[in-house]
């Protein structure tokens, strides 16, 4: 489709930065750089450390620096330059879509979780 990579990266990562910049100005009439709720982050440059409680992690947004702790059984990741932490079920579905994310995944017990990885210079690896 585009002769040079190089713009084809640019074209995407300007249409995914678009779409995440839209997500602070609605959270920002909330709480400032983001929301909070459960499992749940929306929002730019935050630091959390959550237990999932049983609950699937999701983080969309930019420059998120989550640690996810407890019984997750799954993790869904859009946005850009998101670093995420997680422990999963062996079998748990990990998606990541957007552009530089990174996330690092250890499984409680044995086995892999299923892994659906999309968008642009995205890292999904196993924490050591």
């Amino acid at each position: 489709m585009f002769r040079h990579p190089a713009a084809a990266k640019t074209l995407f990562t300007s249409a995914i930065i678009a779409a995440v910049l839209a997500l602070p100005s609605q959270a920002a009439q909330r709480q400032g750089a983001g929301t909070r709720s459960g499992a749940t982050i929306n929002g730019v440059d935050q630091a959390h450390e959550i237990d999932c409680a049983g609950r699937p992690a999701e983080v969309s947004g930019s420059g998120n620096n989550i640690r996810f702790v407890g019984d997750c059984p799954g993790l869904t990741v859009n946005g850009v330059g998101n670093r995420i932490s997680i422990t999963v079920q062996p079998g748990a579905p990990i998606a990541v879509s957007g552009v530089d994310n990174i996330v690092d995944w250890r499984v409680a017990g044995q086995g892999k979780p299923r892994l659906s990885v999309t968008g642009v210079d995205n890292q999904v690896r196993p924490l050591r």
